[in-house]
């Protein structure tokens, strides 16, 4: 349904933008019906391409986040190694020091 009302709105778009063409060249606006029709499938078809395009950057952007979220687990990861070595090695110390 998303993408009918996306089209539906583009072309009703299309229309008023006809419309008020025609109204700021005082010609009258139910003259020619083929200019509104033209200029609303034109309009139509924008909005049926921008919806395209909406959902391809969505595709893009979720990928991106789970990228990210990847690389912030393999970066805890990292961190926890690097916490739990550094705990190792100051017991050691801790333990040579007590022996001496």
């Amino acid at each position: 349904m998303a993408i009918a009302g996306t089209v539906l709105g583009f072309a009703g778009l299309g229309f008023a933008t006809r419309c008020y063409a025609l109204g700021i060249q005082k010609r009258n606006i139910f003259e020619n019906f083929g200019g509104h029709a033209i200029l609303m499938g034109l309009f139509g078809a924008a909005g049926y391409w921008l919806h395209g395009v909406e959902i391809r950057q969505r595709e893009i952007i979720e990928n991106k986040k789970e990228a990210i979220r990847a690389n912030r687990q393999r970066l805890a990861g990292i961190v926890q190694a690097r916490a739990a070595e550094s705990r190792r090695t100051s017991a050691a110390e801790k333990e040579e020091d007590a022996e001496e």
